[in-house]
């Protein structure tokens, strides 16, 4: 009975982050100096004509070139003459949400288990089941929400 009803709930995780879909297939026509607020907070990929490909935030963007903080935090400036494509991830998110549950969980977890064990033993009693039951509300939603990142995946920005 419960893997039965494990089962139908996985298949309708998996059939509702299908059916957001990946949009619209066309370019998003945007003006030089408004790629990067177009973009926001959201990763770009910029491959240049010489097929090196650089991925990060948009930092800054002026006439002659535009800057792009990377991963490793290292700024990475791109001239306009060397682009060939830019693409940006369309879900806002970072696709790790049920990694950083996980994190989270951990955490109250060792707090609460530390606090059994000492004049916090109330603290702890409560902690520990709360922890739980959030990690079991929160992680089919997580799977879910990093479904959806992986899925709506990244739409091409075309430069006026």
């Amino acid at each position: 009975m419960a893997s039965k009803l494990v089962s139908r709930a996985v298949t309708a995780a998996v059939l509702m982050a299908a059916g957001l879909g990946t949009g619209r297939a066309e370019p998003i026509s945007v003006p030089w100096n408004k790629v990067c607020s177009v973009a926001g907070e959201r990763e770009l990929s910029i491959t240049t004509q010489g097929g090196e490909t650089v991925q990060g935030v948009c930092m800054k963007i002026n006439v002659d070139e535009i800057a792009v903080t990377t991963k490793d935090h290292r700024v990475v400036k791109i001239a306009r003459s060397a682009l060939a494509r830019i693409r940006v991830q369309r879900a806002s998110t970072n696709g790790h949400a049920l990694a950083t549950l996980g994190k989270g969980m951990l955490t109250g977890l060792r707090s609460g288990f530390g606090w059994l064990f000492s004049p916090a033993a109330p603290l702890g009693i409560v902690v520990v089941p709360g922890t739980l039951a959030w990690g079991a509300v929160a992680a089919p939603f997580c799977l879910i929400g990093d479904l959806h990142y992986r899925i709506r995946g990244s739409e091409e920005i075309k430069v006026l």
